[in-house]
């Protein structure tokens, strides 16, 4: 009974000192180097069509990171979904966008009941609802003083009927010095 009882304890202790030789590993299968667009390789022409460097739609960043290049109804249109997303902060009444590279020019209208101003925390937040529209963006600069947000809201009304982006990007570069930028 002795022998026996031992026998099981010592199968069980080598049981759970195996299982920590387990391996917890991925154990999803890998797909094969080269497998797809086989026939492509094979019989040029047949498949899709494939992008050249010449035809790709991208812009050297400073930094050497390829970007799309953006049109002035690209810019409009995410500048328009940030205004929304920074909006939908309890604290903001009112926001107005200005994207110059990875900077937003943020001007903001406060709820009346806000007392707070535009202190990291704000910033931190406003720069984090950009990011979902934009992961570009990397510096925010932020105001609640009231001739800045004019500006940057006759910036954003400039935009709505500007033919190119360089005039706006020049006079957003001007508003851009007056203020202090967070982030980066």
């Amino acid at each position: 009974m002795k022998k026996t009882l031992m026998i099981l304890m010592l199968t069980l202790l080598s049981a759970v000192l195996l299982t920590g030789c387990a391996s917890n590993a991925d154990t999803l299968a890998s797909p094969t180097p080269g497998a797809t667009n086989m026939l492509d390789n094979l019989m040029p022409g047949t498949g899709t069509a494939t992008a050249s460097p010449m035809m790709d739609n991208t812009t050297m960043q400073p930094d050497g990171t390829a970007s799309p290049a953006a049109t002035i109804e690209d810019t409009r249109k995410a500048v328009q979904a940030m205004e929304e997303a920074v909006e939908k902060l309890s604290e903001v009444d009112d926001a107005y966008v200005i994207t110059l590279g990875d900077t937003a020019l943020v001007g903001l209208e406060f709820e009346n009941q806000y007392q707070g101003g535009t202190d990291d925390r704000l910033k931190k937040m406003v720069l984090a609802r950009l990011q979902t529209v934009d992961k570009n963006i990397s510096k925010v600069a932020l105001t609640s003083d009231e001739p800045l947000v004019t500006s940057i809201e006759a910036l954003t009304e400039a935009l709505k009927s500007a033919s190119s982006l360089e005039d706006v990007n020049n006079r957003a570069e001007e508003v851009l010095k007056q203020l202090t930028v967070y982030g980066g």
